[in-house]
């Protein structure tokens, strides 16, 4: 077939067509349908859904729920593109904490089924009895039909021939079989995720999971898979003030060369992530011998560092820093399972366990990069530290750990300030906790205070304990943890500073004090202390490999 050449006046596609490519972004076989269908539920607060499916969903998809449901108004909206409760404006997109959001999921598969909606936002007359509802029936993007119904509060979506419409989409699909798999998948998922939600899916009039609720995430695992695997899972758990990771890692005597299971969660969303699969490769190291391990990992950040809104159907997300993202998951991992890499593969793990300078390194090894960063040479490549994050890590733990007998360390001259009201306010709520922080000050006349002592090992002039005055006034009274906030101002204030030059032991120092903290990789406000580039790293760059 030859195509025509030439040039072509530029028009607006018809609306039938446009939704019909939208559809297809979104909805691409039967388990997407049901991934958003589920989605919905769980954002309406369901703690019962039911789903059936048959021929692999290509034929009916059903989703009940007992959540929220929708009034007459919502679900005459809930069909139009774009129509979504889970936003408001652009500025929502960077805090989204619901699965919902693009506004597109009912639309899209409203545009390629035979789509019947039946919800109800009422409650009868004892909570059980049906209330009045709505019917909605849409088909390939249009409505045809809206009446009232009886049912109880809740919603159930019924899909009939998907891609009724797309004859050459509906041929694409695989098996019925291999649907079916995908479909099983799906909701295992989400029944891992929310362990308090009871699911039932039936495929083919047949009952293929029944799960009521489960009092954990262990219970709902030991419920879906077989004993085998469950025996070989450890549980772990790892915080930062970054990310939090928890999860189940299989033993690396347990793993085979195929797995049973390998999810991961982010934010309870299930997601693919090739950076954290990879991580968990890297923190079993050799331990594998060509295995693949099952596990099941949530981690949990702030909406605002994670980016779900790459591609319509929601399932790849990016977090801010896929480094640190890639360093925290592996590092977990070695932590939970315990493993200890050899001299061969050591990096940066090995500060953990030996002070700091390998056998074969010695101080002048350490350089500084613009007077702000050290950089250690380490077997298995290097280590670049902040050297203002790493201090702030130092006497943030320092100073935390011993509270009653934090060494001070005297000034020559003392330091004399006039506070403000509010700054001179927050000294007298906080003197007592300064001192048994390493921080003596004495009260002059009116709002003069003279700083006598520093912790031992700060770096404090009088514009640091300037600084350091304004921020305590920013700390609330009624804080929790109002020790650790004071803490973290103390750290944070008495840091060597970037652009500041260091000699080669002061950075030996900071180096091996760094690695006798509990938490080395991050300064106490969570950003990362610590980037490690390893040998295997650079000869890719490079093309080496």
């Amino acid at each position: 077939m030859k195509l025509e050449a030439g040039r072509r006046p530029v028009r607006l596609l018809p609306e039938e067509t446009v939704r019909r490519i939208a559809a297809g972004e979104v909805i691409v076989r039967p388990a997407n349908a049901i991934k958003e269908l589920l989605e919905n539920s769980l954002d309406a607060g369901a703690t019962d859904i039911r789903v059936e499916v048959k021929q692999g969903g290509k034929n009916l998809i059903r989703v009940s729920d007992n959540g929220c449901g929708m009034t007459r108004d919502d679900v005459r909206l809930a069909v139009a593109r774009h129509a979504t409760s889970k936003l408001a404006t652009a500025e929502d997109l960077t805090r989204v904490t619901t699965y919902g959001f693009r506004g597109e999921a009912l639309a899209s598969i409203g545009a390629v089924t035979r789509l019947t909606i039946e919800t109800s936002a009422e409650e009868g007359g004892g909570g059980r009895e049906s209330g009045v509802g709505t019917q909605i029936e849409v088909e390939g993007g249009e409505t045809r039909a809206i009446n009232d119904v009886a049912r109880p509060r809740g919603t159930t979506i019924t899909a009939r021939m998907l891609f009724f419409n797309l004859p050459v989409r509906r041929a694409f699909m695989k098996s019925d079989n291999y649907e079916a798999r995908l479909v099983v998948e799906t909701v295992r998922n989400y029944a891992i995720a929310y362990p308090e939600v009871g699911f039932t899916l039936v495929s083919n009039e047949r009952e293929v999971m029944r799960l009521g609720p489960a009092g954990s995430v262990k219970d709902r695992v030991k419920a879906l898979f077989e004993k085998r695997v469950v025996e070989s899972l450890v549980e772990m758990r790892v915080d930062n003030p970054l990310l939090s990771l928890f999860g189940y890692l299989a033993e690396p005597t347990r793993s085979r060369s195929f797995y049973e299971v390998q999810a991961i969660f982010m934010n309870k969303r299930p997601v693919r992530n090739p950076t954290v699969v990879r991580a968990v490769y890297e923190g079993y190291g050799p331990v594998l011998t060509g295995n693949n391990p099952d596990f099941v990992l949530f981690i949990e950040t702030d909406p605002s560092r994670l980016d779900v809104n790459l591609h319509p159907t929601k399932q790849e997300v990016r977090f801010a820093d896929e480094r640190f993202l890639f360093d925290f998951v592996s590092e977990a991992v070695r932590q939970g399972l315990g493993i200890q890499r050899g001299k061969e593969t050591a990096d940066a793990d090995f500060l953990y366990q030996r002070g700091f300078v390998p056998e074969d390194a010695a101080p002048q090894e350490f350089w500084q990069l613009h007077n702000s960063y050290i950089l250690a040479q380490v077997t298995s490549g290097y280590v670049i530290v902040d050297q203002h994050a790493a201090h702030e890590r130092i006497l943030f733990e320092e100073v935390m750990k011993g509270r009653e007998d934090v060494a001070p360390q005297g000034l020559l001259f003392p330091i004399t300030l006039e506070l403000t009201a509010e700054e001179f306010e927050a000294y007298e709520r906080a003197r007592d906790r300064l001192g048994k922080m390493g921080i003596e000050v004495a009260p002059y006349s009116g709002r003069t205070v003279a700083v006598e002592t520093v912790p031992a090992g700060s770096f404090m002039g009088k514009e640091e304990v300037r600084e350091l005055f304004a921020d305590l006034a920013k700390v609330k009274p009624g804080d929790a943890g109002i020790e650790t906030e004071l803490a973290k101002v103390i750290a944070c204030k008495g840091a060597v500073k970037a652009g500041q030059r260091l000699t080669a032991p002061e950075m030996e120092s900071i180096i091996n004090r760094l690695f006798a903290c509990k938490e080395p990789y991050f300064c106490p406000h969570g950003r990362p202390a610590i980037i490690k580039i390893t040998i295997e790293e650079l000869e890719r760059r490079f093309g080496r490999t």
